[in-house]
């Protein structure tokens, strides 16, 4: 009898601990449990970011293919040099025509009656002297002013019927490393005409002779 008295509180006891230990497993969760939902979560938070670094780059993508596309059409700002008109400068050619900024200008011989045909690669290394809105004539310019729009963009800088370029290689005002270049290229002076350039009905004697 007092053995059995002795067990009846043991038992007691541990039945008691089981139950708080059910309590507590049931507050806490499963440990295992709590880790599997957490790294889901992190990996549905990479797959986020996994997008949208991938939408980034598909935007990036077809930026550069627009500007592409607008460049291959000429849709950009033309190549040229923008001024806000002319002026007249002197060197050893004489009083010549340059930009607002001291550029010294050029003419072809076969622009010489205002159609151009420097364009493309040509326009690369003989700038178009371009011009928005109406250009600011110096008074010493004594030739007849107008402007021409360009087909592949921009409003060009006319003199005397002789379409204004700027030569690339001239690094600063005063510059005329384009004189004659390629017996096509002139200084254009204040009076609109190609300093030093041949006769244009020469030159075409010249063609006819050649083609005979």
């Amino acid at each position: 009898m007092k053995l059995r008295s002795r067990l009846l509180p043991m038992a007691a006891a541990v039945a008691l601990v089981a139950a708080a230990c059910a309590d507590e497993e049931a507050l806490t969760g499963d440990p295992d449990e709590g880790v599997a939902e957490v790294d889901e979560d992190v990996d549905d938070e990479e797959a986020l970011d996994d997008e949208v670094v991938e939408d980034d780059a598909t935007e990036d993508d077809a930026t550069e293919d627009e500007d592409a596309d607008a460049a291959a059409n000429g849709a950009d700002t033309p190549s040229g040099v923008v001024t806000a008109g002319i002026e007249v400068a002197d060197s050893d050619l004489g009083a010549h025509i340059v930009t607002a900024e001291g550029m010294t200008t050029y003419g072809a011989i076969d622009q010489l009656d205002g159609e151009i045909t420097c364009v493309g690669d040509c326009a690369q290394v003989w700038q178009p002297v371009l011009v928005e809105g109406e250009p600011e004539v110096a008074e010493d310019v004594d030739a007849e002013v107008t402007t021409v729009e360009r087909e592949d963009g921009g409003t060009q800088i006319v003199v005397a019927g002789s379409p204004l370029h700027t030569f690339v290689v001239d690094a600063e005002a005063g510059d005329v490393r384009g004189q004659a270049s390629a017996d096509r290229w002139y200084v254009v002076s204040a009076a609109g005409e190609l300093v030093d350039a041949p006769d244009p009905a020469a030159l075409e004697d010249d063609e006819a002779d050649e083609d005979a």
